[in-house]
């Protein structure tokens, strides 16, 4: 550890962040070190490095849809800042992202220049490249319908553009989840809108989403992934699991398929709910639920 981080030269890190205080579910232990890479060049040196010296390494966006372990996780946590939060205007209606680029600040930008298509990701808690590696979305829109190209760091440590032709969407992910592989730049292809109804879109949005789920409390959205043909959440509440509770976690009594944390809950409670629901709903249906969260340790 402590070579790796002499060799972070003019690279800013953080020694032992606590991961509760940088996730949404608000849960979590230490991680060895957070890392800001603010550019393709110091993304390049963290990540050889780690890999170099077989440290394990997870890149964070905002911290949702992950449950860190309470006893922390045994690695680099890499967070993308500076150029590679920023967004640019392209021609013929592109915007290009860094990876780091929180959602809100996509639809806000795209706003700005005249341009609509991303509405639905407002209120999404994530960055874009979570976003698109997940293929995030929500009210029967997904994000991977707007992605035009994709800067890719493969597992080989070697970064490069990957054309619409070489991506595969499917719900809640892609090809671009196999191995270690991170979303440097996205280049999304949005189209011509006027900003007022570009406005009542993401006010409708936002008030769809703020009537069905908790937002008043720490989650980390849909904890599990609906099966073909049916909604998680209704398979929950039909087994009897709506508002089951166990210390501090607690599946919502508003949306059952969120997790919600009423202050101080730990991820092994957390985790018991999870197994204790998909077993539930098994028993009831045959049907066994596919995690959404991914388990950090």
């Amino acid at each position: 550890m402590e070579e790796l981080l002499r060799s972070f030269s003019g690279i800013w890190w953080l020694k032992g962040p606590e991961m509760w205080a940088l996730t949404t579910w608000r849960i979590g232990g230490k991680a060895l070190a957070l890392v800001e890479a603010r550019s393709e060049e110091e993304l390049t040196t963290v990540l050889d490095h780690c890999d170099r010296l077989e440290i394990p390494w997870r890149v964070l966006g905002r911290g949702s849809n992950i449950l860190v372990s309470d006893r922390g996780f045994r690695g680099i946590v890499v967070r993308l800042g500076g150029r590679l939060a920023e967004c640019s205007l392209l021609s013929g209606g592109q915007v290009e992202a860094g990876g780091g680029v929180i959602l809100g600040h996509l639809v806000q930008f795209a706003m700005e220049h005249g341009l609509g298509g991303c509405e639905f990701l407002a209120g999404i808690p994530g960055t874009v490249g979570g976003a698109v590696v997940l293929n995030a979305g929500c009210f029967g829109k997904e994000v991977g319908e707007l992605v035009e190209r994709v800067l890719v760091r493969e597992r080989n440590g070697k970064m490069r553009w990957w054309g619409r032709d070489e991506l595969s969407f499917s719900y809640r992910g892609s090809n671009l989840r196999e191995g270690f592989m991170v979303v440097v730049k996205v280049v999304f292809q949005l189209f011509p809108e006027e900003r007022k109804q570009a406005e009542e879109k993401v006010r409708y949005f936002s008030l769809l989403r703020k009537n069905s789920q908790p937002l008043e409390l720490p989650s980390a959205g849909s904890v599990f992934r609906n099966p073909p043909g049916e909604y998680a959440a209704r398979l929950i509440e039909q087994a009897g699991c709506k508002g089951l509770r166990l210390g501090q976690a607690q599946v919502s009594p508003k949306h059952s398929n969120f997790i919600v944390n009423l202050g101080g809950a730990r991820a092994w409670q957390v985790e018991y709910l999870m197994e204790w629901v998909r077993r539930e709903v098994y028993r009831r249906t045959g049907i066994w639920l596919e995690n959404e969260v991914e388990l950090w340790r």
